[in-house]
């Protein structure tokens, strides 16, 4: 029984540096700001966030950098929140580039997002498996605690060696 308890103490311990290292408890920055703009190529999915069509999506946008046929940080746009009643996601999955004219992967489309409208932006200096969740999480209870309304529409980015951003359009009152 001390062994497993020894055991199960270094398991632990090595999760939470591991925990930490990834930025699992750096603090998100909620801001009310103004859009930033972003060119995003990529390609668009629609359908249960559990498919495989989505992580094959993800595949080939990783692919695209890998094989230098994309330069830019991954980003996505998300039309709606899947994580509410249904399971279904509506999302353009790819990277944020700097030239609309760049040529594309096979299959990728471009897709603008204008500067200039009212957001609620969410900042976080972490790896990208743990920064969404954190994020959103950060974005929606600030939302709830200033009574913001914010409408469908989410653009992430995840830029390398910088803290990840997403941003939620505020709904006009």
């Amino acid at each position: 029984m001390r062994k497993f308890l020894i055991y199960l103490a270094v398991i632990v311990g090595v999760a939470l540096v591991a925990y930490t290292y990834m930025g699992g408890f750096a603090e998100v920055k909620v801001s009310q700001a103004m859009s930033s703009p972003a060119v995003i190529a990529g390609k668009y999915y629609e359908g249960s966030t559990d498919s495989e069509e989505l992580g094959q999506i993800y595949q080939e946008v990783g692919k695209a950098v890998e094989q230098k046929q994309l330069t830019g940080d991954f980003a996505g746009i998300y039309y709606n929140n899947p994580n509410q009643e249904s399971k279904t996601v509506k999302a353009f999955i790819g990277v944020a580039v700097q030239d609309s004219s760049v040529a594309l992967p096979t299959g990728f489309t471009v897709r603008a997002v204008p500067a200039g409208r009212p957001v609620l932006k969410g900042e976080l200096d972490a790896n990208i498996t743990i920064a969404p969740k954190r994020i959103y999480g950060a974005l929606f209870e600030y939302a709830e605690e200033n009574k913001l309304a914010l409408q469908e529409f989410y653009v992430e980015r995840f830029p390398e060696g910088k803290p990840a951003v997403i941003e939620v359009a505020l709904a006009k009152k």
